[in-house]
């Protein structure tokens, strides 16, 4: 590209940048804009598109680049099953009471409590 079609090219994505930033902050819709301010509604999303490129663009080369391969690992899962045979079975006349193995003694106490209660 030549020096004046450089020039003559910034200047106008300059002037559109300018029209944009009118628009959007003058609080109309950007056809009621457009048709205020003589621009038509094409033209408008033409130049933001390119501008929005223009901005990404200079903005994207900053971030680096990630290595586009991935890889994955297996990982070995050790799953615990439990022995699903209750230790200790309470028959009551109200409820019956399965302890199974691995039950901490906090909540084996609060169960005992809450049937102490009941019966």
């Amino acid at each position: 590209m030549d020096e004046v079609t450089y020039i003559k090219t910034k200047f106008r994505q300059e002037q559109w940048e300018k029209l944009i930033t009118d628009c959007q902050s003058s609080g109309l819709k950007v056809d009621d804009w457009c048709e205020k301010n003589h621009v038509s509604r094409h033209a408008y999303y033409y130049w933001l598109r390119k501008i929005r490129k223009k901005a990404c663009d200079s903005i994207l080369p900053a971030i680096p680049k990630q290595n586009s391969s991935v890889t994955f690992a297996k990982v070995e899962v050790q799953t615990h099953k439990p022995n699903m045979m209750a230790t200790i079975i309470i028959h009551l006349p109200s409820a019956t009471l399965e302890v199974r193995e691995g039950t901490s003694q906090q909540t084996i106490e609060t169960v005992l409590m809450a049937l102490k209660n009941i019966c």
